[in-house]
């Protein structure tokens, strides 16, 4: 404003008035700006089209209209294009933001109740035959579907309501798991909660309702609160502080039931022209269970990439390690405290076929090591499908 005052008809200084007030959301001074030069150099298309991005900014789509047909006009666009373009910055500036997607695909699981190698082993000082332990391959399929909302305050409001409805099933072909009750599997989840969003900071509270079945016979259900912030201290590094606790509660077996939570850190790196991501970090785990053998305290270290790569592809490697330690031993025939070590390696890749539609191949090769042989397990985990994105 003050460079506006000393050189009112400086055209650098009225377009960098007409950026700078878009980007503190002066949107009203904007229009001014843009309109001053438009007197100027009415065949300007470009300016009409930023013209119209600030329309949509304000909410005025009949303006936004407007301008978007005289920058058509002078530079010989599409009337569909320009019309989706407009489409697509109402739907980004509108109050209320819904998104989601749903998959389906075939799947094959080496080890689909986690069991170990053999049902004879050794617990403790015995050796025993534990029936229907060992490990069961099986093919399957499955179906989910994500749906995540925001509603802001106000136009312009950091606050946001947000809520999230997330569901997934999963059918194995292997009839032997029919005597484990883990022939289906059902997870359902719901969450609410606030938001507050600034340019370099993201806090949320959500609180969250979660059920995980098996053949509807047995079931694990949690409630609790979760809490995110977000720091971006640079534009390609964030700090993220995440947090939750939950009450869980065993159909079957109540000695389980109690409360359970975790807190951890990690860092995220954007990288490369394509803005690949790499994030890295770790939390710490504990639960308070009914049964005190079955409360544990650990610690998890995670690092995950995102290539974006040519022609549509994306791929996500990850890796994981896990270190638990109970409060007691895993069986009556053991006398040490169970303690369990677990690594998680696989990775993602996803086809872009167009705005709405990808496919997605996914594995995963899990390993658990515990002091119980009981709890000792290897798995390999594949599956391939299609997204349809909303």
């Amino acid at each position: 404003m003050r460079l506006l005052r000393e050189n009112p008809d400086d055209d650098a200084v009225n377009l960098g008035l007409a950026r700078s007030a878009t980007g503190a959301k002066r949107f009203n001074l904007a229009v001014i700006a843009y309109e001053t030069l438009l007197e100027k150099y009415p065949g300007e298309a470009g300016l009409y089209g930023e013209l119209a991005h600030v329309y949509m900014l304000l909410g005025d789509r009949e303006s936004a209209e407007r301008s978007a047909a005289m920058m058509r006009s002078l530079s010989g666009g599409a009337t569909e294009e320009i019309s989706r373009a407009l489409d697509i910055l109402e739907d980004r500036y509108s109050l209320f933001q819904i998104h989601g997607n749903i998959r389906a695909g075939i799947l094959y699981d080496s080890n689909a109740n986690l069991g170990p190698d053999s049902d004879t082993m050794d617990i403790g000082n015995w050796r025993v035959k534990v029936e229907d332990a060992k490990k069961k391959e099986s093919f399957g399929a499955y179906f989910g579907a994500d749906l995540d909302f925001a509603r802001r305050f106000y136009r312009d409001s950091p606050w946001h309501v947000v809520g999230e409805v997330r569901a997934f099933w999963r059918g194995n072909e292997k009839s032997a798991l029919d005597t484990l009750h883990s022939r289906e599997s059902q997870w359902g989840r719901a969450a609410v909660g606030l938001r507050r969003m600034t340019a370099t900071t993201l806090a949320e509270m959500r609180f969250k309702a979660e059920i995980f079945d098996y053949d509807f016979y047995q079931n694990v259900s949690a409630f609790g609160p979760e809490a995110t912030f977000l720091w971006a201290a640079k534009p390609a590094f964030h700090l993220i502080t995440r947090g939750g606790i939950d009450r869980r509660v065993y159909s079957r077996n109540s000695d389980r039931n109690g409360a359970y939570g975790w807190i951890g850190e990690y860092a995220r790196f954007f990288f490369g022209a394509d803005n690949h991501e790499l994030l890295v970090g770790g939390r710490f785990l504990g639960a308070s269970a009914n049964r005190s053998d079955y409360g544990y305290a650990g610690w998890e270290g995670t690092a995950r990439l995102l290539f974006k790569l040519p022609y549509g592809f994306e791929f996500a490697p990850f890796a994981a390690y896990t270190w638990e330690n109970y409060n007691g031993p895993a069986t009556v025939l053991e006398t040490g405290n169970r303690r369990d070590e677990r690594l998680r390696l696989g990775g993602g890749l996803t086809y872009r076929i167009d705005e709405s539609w990808s496919v997605e191949l996914n594995y995963q090769y899990s390993e658990n090591n515990s002091t119980s042989n009981l709890y000792d397990y290897k798995q390999h985990y594949i599956s391939s499908g299609m997204i349809w994105n909303f």
